[in-house]
């Protein structure tokens, strides 16, 4: 699907067409009017990969055209096709300001636009890194600030299933791009990730752990990132009564290593809490209000306006009356 809808987007961009006409192309299974598209604009290897694909077994190719429409699912109507119509910001610009994108997604329709989520994110991202690539002073450099570009992605999981999220985490600090990923637990990240979700706890340097994780690998692995501890046993034992000192009691101090924090602990952190675990620090738990709650200092009064000045009377004439002009 890839490889078929590369050329289509490329071809509906040389003639200054729509997603529309791209999803009408999908939908009829005819790449002919954007082969002849790139073949009169000189993309030839655009145009051979659509050929290609033309002359691949039908039944492959059935399938082909059926992956690339599952990924168009969400402009499969007008009012998504007029919208994209008329787009109000490029997703590459965003490192150049200071602007927020705020994406919602309702429960039912995750699947659906979680492909263009990700197009958007993979947009900005080329975006960020191109400006850091730039030398000092060209077009693309990145803005004087230095702000990096933030992707807090909630439910990155379901919403924003980057393929190489890992890569983004482990390059994308060094290129402008700081990454927030939340998850329920590690098991959604197994499951859309595979093997590669085993090494977030490395990629990710802060993680914030809340109340509520019931799965046992999640829960063991942070026990095991709080490290060990040793915790000082203090015993006492008596000799026997017959003996020299009649019994008399010993104490002993000794050591035991144990987990800095249990197993059950990170099951159990009190509500309205956070495990912070950073790197070889210790865990701190860290209260986390409702931003409701959160103390903000008033602004200040506003300076009182001076009372307004009146004119001295002249000598020998009486002021006016109120309300009448002069």
């Amino acid at each position: 699907a890839e490889a078929l809808l590369a050329p289509l987007f490329h071809a509906a961009a040389l003639v200054g067409a729509d997603v529309g006409e791209v999803v009408r192309w999908v939908l009829r299974h005819d790449p002919v009017e954007a082969q002849a598209v790139l073949t009169a604009r000189g993309a030839t290897l655009a145009a051979d990969v659509l050929a290609g694909i033309a002359a691949t077994d039908g039944r492959e190719q059935s399938g082909i055209w059926s992956t690339a429409a599952g990924v168009l699912a969400a402009y499969r109507s007008t009012a998504a096709t007029e919208a994209a119509r008329r787009p109000n910001f490029d997703p590459a610009q965003l490192c150049a300001g200071h602007d927020t994108v705020y994406v919602c997604a309702p429960g039912d329709r995750q699947e659906l636009v979680a492909p263009v989520v990700v197009g958007l994110l993979e947009r900005a991202r080329a975006g960020a890194y191109l400006a850091a690539a730039a030398p000092p002073g060209a077009a693309a450099s990145p803005p004087p600030a230095g702000a990096p570009l933030w992707m807090v992605l909630d439910e990155v999981a379901n919403v924003a299933p980057l393929p190489d999220l890992p890569a983004l985490v482990s390059e994308g600090g060094g290129q402008g791009v700081t990454t927030v990923a939340c998850l329920q637990d590690l098991s959604q990240a197994r499951h859309r990730w595979g093997p590669r979700a085993d090494g977030f706890a490395s990629l990710f340097s802060t993680k914030v752990v809340l109340p509520g994780i019931g799965d046992p690998a999640t829960l063991e692995l942070i026990s095991r990132l709080g490290g060990e501890i040793d915790v000082p046993v203090h015993s006492t034992s008596r000799g026997p009564w017959y003996g020299r000192d009649w019994g008399a009691p010993s104490a002993t101090v000794s050591t035991r290593r144990q987990r800095r924090i249990p197993f059950e602990a990170v099951s159990q952190l009190p509500p309205g809490t956070g495990l912070v675990v950073r790197g070889a620090e210790p865990p701190v738990l860290a209260g986390l209000p409702p931003f409701w709650q959160l103390t903000r200092q008033p602004a200040p009064d506003p300076p009182a306006p001076s009372p307004p000045t009146s004119p001295a009377p002249t000598p020998g004439k009486a002021p006016p009356a109120p309300g009448v002009g002069l």
